[in-house]
């Protein structure tokens, strides 16, 4: 064995050692509060291809998180087509974001606010919410890009979200979803791994700050896009199904079967990976959809 061999295996062990050992993780607090903010649109009556899973997704999710314990509150943001702009829980780009405000300033730095969307997403992962025309139009004149008013970019989305003292666990199963994990020198992604073991040594141990509390679960990368069944009933997005299934909702009863406390993120993670039924990785990208989790050694554990 030569010198550089042995060096990788010195550099992985502790690393190893680590993982094994100990883990950093937010615990759940006996008197948080979480608060859901469910946020979905089938997009019926809009110029943009209607998607049969994404109000099933939001209502399940929503379901299943209240259904854990009394800890849990949200509300359902929902685009149906029976839509009307002066209902403030349309899921306009201003509604969603002024929605977003009030809640943050209602809850506390020990509580944990979690933010769900499932919909359409653009290239740079922005969420496509709807449009305040009363044509109803999503694409400008030509058809091919959308306004920018129905745009919630990630960027916009993370300063809306900057101000909250508490955690955030954002979950989003949208096409280019992965646009809204965030690397950070504190943080690595071993999806695609592009570093070395030596580097990833040094970021797990790194003595700088950590970016926030905010944990994110996206249904694939950010050059991908994210696939929902043609047929069945009812329909679920692949990704948002198995992690329904992770959380203990039953699909076909559509009722919550089991509540897993303890549960952490990381492990909801595996259990979609292990799950999902579709493939996770090809060389087509219209035949398989990789989910990606904030790296770090960070772990959220759900009340």
């Amino acid at each position: 064995m030569n010198y550089k061999s042995m060096k990788k295996i010195v550099i992985l062990l502790p690393i190893l050692l680590f993982l094994i050992s100990c883990e950093l993780f937010y615990p759940p607090s006996a008197d948080i509060e979480v608060y859901h903010i469910a946020i979905a649109l089938n997009y019926v009556g809009t110029d943009v291809g209607t998607l049969r899973g994404t109000l099933n997704d939001a209502s399940a999710l929503h379901q299943t998180l209240l259904g854990r314990s009394t800890q849990y509150s949200g509300i359902l943001m929902l685009q149906d087509g029976s839509d009307d702009l002066s209902d403030p829980l349309l899921p306009t780009k201003e509604h969603v974001l002024d929605h977003i405000g009030t809640v943050i300033a209602s809850l506390s730095s020990k509580d944990l606010l979690i933010v769900t969307y499932s919909g359409h997403g653009v290239s740079d992962g922005s969420w496509v919410l709807f449009p305040t025309d009363a044509d109803k139009k999503i694409f400008n004149a030509d058809n091919k890009t959308p306004k920018q008013e129905v745009l919630l970019h990630p960027d916009e989305l993370f300063a809306a979200l900057s101000s909250f003292k508490g955690t955030i666990l954002l979950i989003v199963d949208s096409c280019y979803a992965g646009n809204f994990v965030q690397e950070s020198n504190t943080s690595i992604s071993l999806v695609h791994p592009r570093e070395s073991y030596e580097e990833a040594y040094r970021r797990f141990f790194s003595k700088e700050d950590y970016i926030g509390k905010v944990f994110v679960m996206a249904a694939t990368t950010r050059d991908n896009t994210s696939k929902e069944p043609v047929g069945g009933n009812p329909v679920h997005g692949f990704f948002t199904k198995a992690l329904l299934e992770g959380l203990g909702w039953d699909v076909a009863q559509q009722k919550l079967i089991e509540i897993r406390h303890g549960i952490g993120i990381d492990d909801l993670y595996r259990y979609v990976l292990e799950h999902q039924a579709f493939p996770l990785e090809g060389t087509n990208p219209k035949l398989y959809q990789h989910p990606l989790i904030s790296p770090g050694p960070m772990e959220l554990i759900l009340p």
